[in-house]
């Protein structure tokens, strides 16, 4: 094993049940958090850092462009129903981003940083990252990264509090254990703020179009929310709840009600928006080539990944290692998406084939960063996640540790 990987020790089972995370490390996920840790340079981290900082601000004014192209805009299978609350939030919602993630391929070694796609709405890794991988690097004796990932979000809920005011929220998930524990880390993070916060269940939640945000008290006594912290994305409300969807619209365009994130990522998470990108940046050094036909790459025969506009977890991913096959491919709920096509990345490899993909929370800078691993062509609910350390290399002259890319 390279110079890179460094045995992380294994945490306590008192560590887990004290934070109520025993989620990660028991049943199918005893084996998710890895038993090594991956050093990066201060160099790496702090490209990465820089590079989704510049990608931010590409995503979002290529954004703003989509809104106002009715052709690009078809092709990325919203409908008519969505777009009026879209306007709206980002016309009057832009800077009230929370949290998000980008997903890279390469950035060790001297590999390019390749953005992979962006999980700007619900994005998951906040309990690993937050409070996982410092004791895992505490215990390794390892020195950790920067990771101001709680620090920024607590100053995002500040600004938002003190130019909205009213910060008294309902936060809400579809009862998924890790979309729980994540909610858990804003609610905590909010609270931190100075925000009033309560988890509900989202069927004890009243959504009054004249009224607002309530939960019954008692008989014909409500209690008012005025934000809404959500871990429910917001295309599978589109798509699944369009009366709640209609209903967030009134509320939200009527002062009514404030939905965190923003109805605007629902063009952010788009997958389609990295062609886009493309087509705006074309040869932009962070960016995959990307396309709605794979005859439109530069290289389609050098590879191409396909993936669906709001696909999730690696689901309906299909792997073309020579543009003329599939050499991988998984099923999913995603299947009758609008599809794009993306040049195959080079990920990092280790010496037993496990491909890293390094991760950065947009809080909305640039904040943290981490990892997730796995064997195969494709990263998916499966990968495990790797906790990220310093890496100093040998001041002698050592050399550099050794990776296989594709």
């Amino acid at each position: 094993m390279d110079k890179r990987l460094k045995d992380a020790p294994e945490l306590k089972e008192s560590f887990f049940n004290k934070r109520g995370l025993n989620y990660y490390a028991e049943g199918e996920n005893h084996d998710y958090l890895s038993d090594e840790v991956l050093l990066l340079t201060k160099e790496e981290e702090a490209d990465a850092l820089r590079v989704s900082d510049e990608l931010y601000d590409i995503l979002r004014a290529t954004l703003k462009r989509c809104l106002i192209s009715p052709d690009r805009l078809a092709n990325m299978g919203l409908t008519e129903r969505a777009l009026p609350l879209v306007q709206w939030s980002v016309e009057n919602e832009w800077e009230d981003y929370l949290v998000g993630r980008f997903d890279f391929a390469g950035g060790i070694g001297g590999e390019p940083l390749k953005l992979l796609e962006i999980n700007a709405d619900t994005c998951s890794l906040l309990p690993e990252t937050t409070a996982i991988m410092p004791e895992v690097l505490r215990k390794a004796g390892v020195k950790p990264l920067t990771n101001g990932v709680l620090a920024s979000l607590e100053n995002q809920f500040s600004r938002v509090k003190n130019a909205r005011g009213n910060a008294i929220a309902a936060a809400t998930h579809l009862g998924h254990t890790d979309d729980q524990l994540n909610l858990d880390v804003l609610i905590k993070t909010a609270k931190a703020a100075g925000w009033k916060v309560d988890e509900l269940e989202l069927p004890n939640l009243v959504f009054d179009d004249e009224n607002g945000l309530l939960i019954e008290m008692g008989e014909d006594d409500f209690s008012r929310y005025y934000y809404l912290l959500k871990f429910i994305p917001w295309d599978w409300i589109i798509t699944e709840e369009p009366q709640l969807w209609d209903l967030l619209e009134k509320m939200t365009t009527e002062h009514l009600l404030r939905v965190l994130n923003p109805a605007w990522t629902l063009l952010l998470q788009n997958k389609a928006l990295l062609a886009y990108a493309w087509q705006d940046n074309p040869g932009h050094p962070a960016l995959l080539p990307t396309a709605f036909d794979p005859a439109d790459l530069p290289n389609p025969t050098q590879g191409y990944v396909r993936k669906p506009v709001y696909g999730r977890m690696g689901e309906n991913v299909m792997v073309s290692l020579n543009g003329r096959g599939a050499d991988a491919e998984t099923r999913g709920d995603y299947g009758a998406q609008i599809n794009v096509y993306q040049q195959l990345a080079p990920f990092n490899r280790d010496d037993e084939d496990y491909a890293y993909q390094l991760s950065t929370f947009m809080t909305p800078k640039a904040s943290g960063l981490c990892c997730r691993r796995q064997e195969g062509l494709i990263l998916n609910d499966d990968a495990e996640f790797v906790s990220l350390g310093l890496y100093t290399q040998n001041r002698s002259g050592g050399s550099k540790p050794g990776w296989k890319f594709w």
